[in-house]
Protein backbone atom coordinates (compact mmCIF):
# COMPACT_ATOMS: atom_id res chain seq x y z
CA UNK A 1 0.00 0.00 0.00
CA UNK A 2 1.22 3.13 -0.88
CA UNK A 3 2.01 5.99 2.03
CA UNK A 4 -0.28 8.79 0.96
CA UNK A 5 -3.24 5.57 0.85
CA UNK A 6 -2.42 5.26 4.36
CA UNK A 7 -2.81 9.10 5.01
CA UNK A 8 -6.02 8.79 3.74
CA UNK A 9 -7.34 5.76 5.54
CA UNK A 10 -6.09 7.40 8.81
CA UNK A 11 -7.53 10.84 7.83
CA UNK A 12 -10.82 8.58 6.92
CA UNK A 13 -10.60 6.62 10.58
CA UNK A 14 -10.30 10.15 11.99
CA UNK A 15 -12.48 11.83 10.18
CA UNK A 16 -14.92 9.47 8.77
CA UNK A 17 -17.40 12.04 6.67
CA UNK A 18 -15.19 14.25 5.29
CA UNK A 19 -13.94 14.08 1.44
CA UNK A 20 -10.32 13.35 0.90
CA UNK A 21 -8.81 14.24 -2.26
CA UNK A 22 -5.47 13.54 -4.25
CA UNK A 23 -6.05 15.82 -7.46
CA UNK A 24 -7.18 19.26 -8.12
CA UNK A 25 -10.86 19.53 -8.49
CA UNK A 26 -11.86 20.96 -11.86
CA UNK A 27 -15.37 22.02 -10.07
CA UNK A 28 -13.68 22.96 -7.03
CA UNK A 29 -13.65 21.25 -3.36
CA UNK A 30 -16.28 20.20 -1.39
CA UNK A 31 -15.94 21.65 1.92
CA UNK A 32 -14.84 20.77 4.68
CA UNK A 33 -12.72 18.20 3.03
CA UNK A 34 -8.80 17.57 3.13
CA UNK A 35 -6.29 17.46 0.34
CA UNK A 36 -3.05 15.72 0.46
CA UNK A 37 -0.20 16.20 -1.68
CA UNK A 38 3.80 15.09 -1.57
CA UNK A 39 6.17 17.89 -1.18
CA UNK A 40 9.74 16.03 -1.33
CA UNK A 41 11.42 12.95 -0.11
CA UNK A 42 14.63 12.82 1.34
CA UNK A 43 17.16 9.48 0.57
CA UNK A 44 20.28 8.56 2.87
CA UNK A 45 21.88 5.77 1.89
CA UNK A 46 23.29 3.18 4.66
CA UNK A 47 25.29 -0.40 4.66
CA UNK A 48 23.77 -3.18 2.66
CA UNK A 49 21.98 -1.43 -0.11
CA UNK A 50 19.15 0.31 2.66
CA UNK A 51 17.99 3.27 2.81
CA UNK A 52 16.91 6.02 5.17
CA UNK A 53 13.76 7.63 3.76
CA UNK A 54 11.91 10.84 4.84
CA UNK A 55 8.86 11.26 2.73
CA UNK A 56 7.46 14.68 3.67
CA UNK A 57 3.12 15.30 3.24
CA UNK A 58 1.36 18.40 3.21
CA UNK A 59 -2.55 17.58 4.82
CA UNK A 60 -4.40 20.86 3.24
CA UNK A 61 -8.12 20.75 5.39
CA UNK A 62 -10.47 23.70 4.02
CA UNK A 63 -13.60 24.48 6.43
CA UNK A 64 -16.76 24.94 6.22
CA UNK A 65 -17.43 28.45 4.29
CA UNK A 66 -21.04 28.52 6.33
CA UNK A 67 -19.17 28.58 9.80
CA UNK A 68 -16.97 30.35 11.60
CA UNK A 69 -13.50 30.16 9.51
CA UNK A 70 -11.10 30.70 12.38
CA UNK A 71 -12.77 28.34 15.33
CA UNK A 72 -12.62 25.23 12.89
CA UNK A 73 -9.60 25.95 11.65
CA UNK A 74 -8.13 25.79 15.76
CA UNK A 75 -10.46 22.46 16.61
CA UNK A 76 -9.05 21.27 13.69
CA UNK A 77 -5.80 21.57 14.09
CA UNK A 78 -5.66 20.92 17.92
CA UNK A 79 -7.59 17.26 16.82
CA UNK A 80 -4.77 16.52 14.45
CA UNK A 81 -2.31 17.21 17.21
CA UNK A 82 -4.02 14.81 19.25
CA UNK A 83 -4.82 12.03 17.22
CA UNK A 84 -3.07 11.88 13.87
CA UNK A 85 0.36 10.62 15.24
CA UNK A 86 1.04 7.20 13.19
CA UNK A 87 -0.16 5.32 9.89
CA UNK A 88 -1.29 1.83 11.72
CA UNK A 89 1.31 -0.90 11.57
CA UNK A 90 3.44 1.37 9.44
CA UNK A 91 5.08 4.63 10.70
CA UNK A 92 4.86 7.26 12.62
CA UNK A 93 4.35 10.97 11.85
CA UNK A 94 7.03 13.33 12.60
CA UNK A 95 7.82 17.08 12.75
CA UNK A 96 4.12 18.17 12.42
CA UNK A 97 4.35 21.96 11.30
CA UNK A 98 0.75 23.92 10.95
CA UNK A 99 0.58 26.91 8.95
CA UNK A 100 -3.03 28.97 8.63
CA UNK A 101 -3.39 30.56 4.80
CA UNK A 102 -6.27 32.31 2.59
CA UNK A 103 -8.77 30.49 5.35
CA UNK A 104 -7.40 27.17 4.98
CA UNK A 105 -4.78 24.72 7.69
CA UNK A 106 -1.79 23.61 5.97
CA UNK A 107 -0.36 20.88 8.06
CA UNK A 108 3.16 20.06 7.06
CA UNK A 109 4.90 16.41 8.64
CA UNK A 110 7.28 13.57 7.77
CA UNK A 111 7.30 9.67 7.36
CA UNK A 112 10.59 8.62 7.67
CA UNK A 113 11.46 4.71 7.58
CA UNK A 114 13.91 1.93 6.59
CA UNK A 115 13.62 0.83 2.90
CA UNK A 116 15.30 -2.80 2.08
CA UNK A 117 16.24 -4.02 -1.10
CA UNK A 118 13.89 -6.55 -2.47
CA UNK A 119 15.27 -9.56 -2.96
CA UNK A 120 13.48 -12.15 -5.95
CA UNK A 121 16.33 -15.04 -5.33
CA UNK A 122 17.31 -16.62 -1.64
CA UNK A 123 20.66 -15.49 -0.82
CA UNK A 124 21.99 -18.62 0.68
CA UNK A 125 19.62 -21.69 1.63
CA UNK A 126 22.41 -24.38 2.70
CA UNK A 127 25.87 -24.19 3.74
CA UNK A 128 28.08 -27.05 2.34
CA UNK A 129 31.00 -27.97 4.46
CA UNK A 130 34.21 -28.78 2.22
CA UNK A 131 37.43 -30.38 3.79
CA UNK A 132 38.13 -30.72 7.68
CA UNK A 133 35.98 -32.02 10.35
CA UNK A 134 32.81 -30.09 11.42
CA UNK A 135 33.62 -28.10 14.25
CA UNK A 136 36.62 -26.45 13.12
CA UNK A 137 39.62 -28.72 14.37
CA UNK A 138 41.18 -31.83 12.16
CA UNK A 139 42.89 -34.83 13.62
CA UNK A 140 45.10 -37.01 11.55
CA UNK A 141 46.39 -40.33 12.17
Amino acid sequence: MKIVERIANELHRLQPTLPIYRENQPAGFKEPSFFITRVTTVSRPELFERQNRSYYYQIVYFPDPAKKTNVQLEVMEEFLLDNFLSLADFAYIREREFTESDGALTMTFKVQLRAYPQRETTMLETMKYKGGLAGGSQTTN
